[in-house]
């Protein structure tokens, strides 16, 4: 930056750069700051002399950052969080706080958790409205550039910029339809005879019952039917031979309103770790700090037990 003399940098020039990162095009830019197309790129003229660098190239689809601007970009999104902070209210009034709340998560936690988590919250705070999407490969690039509010899942990727806090350990367990031969002669041996349903979410290097087949020297693990979405899994196994290795919460639903027979699986498999994570940028956040310690509260009350293994 020029002379390094951050007076000749207005706030709005930098939201401004932001819009620009973010939209890649004057156009969508300047409709996102509520300005004029000719202001945007008045304002684009400033940037680069106050940049000292043309931070972005005209392409056939609008702009693309120069290395200098994408190496900005991550330090702009905290520096302008960070300042929003100064201005929010050191007490929160839950009655009247709007805000929509961006999750990322897997069908079963809103099922077994989620639920519950949002009836709580917005019985406090009824204008804070969820916004729940399946967690997916695109999930951590949109927590990181601030698409997203937090992630809770299993699996959570590594990144410095992200934290971490551990809400639950799900054990995993065998689901079957309550008439399945199986339950006749449940061993490792007879779990791999029968066709399973797989989560096509899953790769074979990360399933552990796989791995365990593999290891064991166990015959290939048949799979019956793939599915995305681990609540489907409950709908397809009555009257069937599949059989689903679930975690312990979905499958007591699948107890509950299928009638199928949850079972310890006959061999060891690694619970499932259940995390919360966040962004660096929301961590002071008042009320994303108020949103995240109902959440924990609410899984570590959620007791699951053994009945009926």
């Amino acid at each position: 930056m020029n002379d390094n003399n951050i007076s000749k940098i207005d706030l709005n020039l930098l939201k401004s750069l932001r819009a620009l990162l973010d939209e890649r095009h004057v156009g969508r830019a300047a409709a996102k700051m509520n300005v004029s197309q000719s202001a945007m790129s008045h304002t684009l003229t400033r940037l680069r002399a106050a940049f000292d660098d043309p931070l972005f190239i005209r392409n056939a689809k609008g702009l693309e950052p120069t290395n200098y601007a994408l190496d900005q970009s991550d330090k702009l999104r905290f520096i302008l969080d960070e300042i929003e902070t100064l201005f929010t209210p050191k007490s929160l009034d839950l009655s009247t706080t709007q805000r929509r709340f961006r999750i990322h998560t897997h069908d079963f936690l809103v099922a077994s958790y989620l639920s519950r988590a949002i009836e709580a919250i917005n019985t406090e705070a009824p204008h804070i409205v969820f916004d729940l999407k399946m967690l997916d490969s695109n999930s951590y690039s949109k927590l990181d550039n601030g698409e997203l509010d937090m992630i809770i899942g299993s699996g959570i990727k590594a990144n410095p910029r992200f934290i971490q806090k551990r809400l639950i350990n799900e054990e995993l367990v065998s689901l079957v339809d309550n008439q399945h031969p199986i339950l006749e002669n449940w061993s490792s041996d007879a779990l791999f005879s029968y066709p399973h349903i797989k989560s096509s979410l899953i790769d074979d290097k990360d399933d552990p019952v796989t791995l365990y087949g593999e290891k064991e020297g166990l015959p290939p693990r048949q799979i019956g039917l793939y599915v995305e979405s681990l609540n489907l899994q409950l709908t397809l196994l009555p009257h069937s031979r599949l059989i689903a290795i679930l975690p312990e919460s979905i499958a007591k639903q699948g107890q509950r309103c299928f009638g199928l027979k949850m079972k310890k699986c006959p061999f060891p498999l690694p619970s499932l770790t259940i995390k919360s994570v966040w962004h660096e940028r929301h961590h002071n956040d008042q009320l994303h700090k108020w949103v995240r310690d109902k959440v924990d509260n609410l899984f570590k009350n959620t007791q699951h037990t053994d009945n009926n293994i």
